[in-house]
C-alpha cells in the first residue's frame, strides 16, 4: 500500500498560518471594540452624574459660579462623549474588515483542505483497485496452479 503524500501540503500550512494570525487579528478588534464600548458606557454614566448634580443644585440656593463650573464640565464631558462614540465607530469599522479578512483567510484554507479530502479519496480508491487486482492476481494464479495439478 501506498503511503497518500498531499503534494499541496506546504500550501495548506501556510494558509493556515495566515488564518491563524487573521483570527487573532480579528480577536484584538472585538476586545479593542468592547474596549471602547465599555469607555463610552463608563462616559454616559460620568455625564448622567453630572446632569444629576446640575439638577440637584438648582433645587437648592442657586449659585452662579458652581453652575457655570457645572455647565463648563458637562460640556467637556459631553464632547469626550462624542469623540468616545467615535471611537468606538472607528473599532466597529476595524472590527468588521478583521472579520471579513478572517472569513476570507478561513474559505481559502477550507479550499485546501476539500482539496485533500478528494485527493484522499482517490487515493483510498486507487489503494483498493491496486489491493483488489493483486487479490485477482493471486486468485488467478492459485486457481490455474490448481488446475495444473489436476492434469
Amino acid at each position: 500500500m501506498k503511503k497518500f503524500r498531499f503534494p499541496l501540503r506546504s500550501v495548506a500550512t501556510v494558509r493556515s498560518m495566515i488564518e491563524l494570525r487573521a483570527r487573532e487579528q480579528f480577536s484584538r478588534a472585538v476586545q479593542a471594540s468592547v474596549a471602547a464600548e465599555k469607555k463610552l458606557i463608563e462616559q454616559r454614566a460620568r455625564v448622567s452624574e453630572l446632569e444629576s448634580i446640575l439638577r440637584s443644585g438648582r433645587l437648592t440656593r442657586f449659585l452662579a459660579a458652581d453652575q457655570a463650573t457645572f455647565m463648563a464640565a458637562l460640556k467637556d464631558e459631553t464632547a469626550i462623549i462624542t469623540k468616545f462614540t467615535a471611537d468606538l465607530n472607528s473599532a466597529r469599522r476595524e472590527m468588521e474588515s478583521a472579520r471579513q479578512a478572517w472569513l476570507e483567510s478561513r474559505r481559502d484554507v477550507r479550499v485546501i483542505e476539500n482539496l485533500e479530502q478528494k485527493a484522499r479519496t482517490a487515493h483510498l480508491h486507487e489503494v483498493e483497485r491496486e489491493n483488489q487486482a493483486a487479490m485477482d492476481d493471486r486468485t488467478g494464479a492459485m486457481v490455474a496452479r490448481a488446475s495444473f495439478n489436476l492434469t
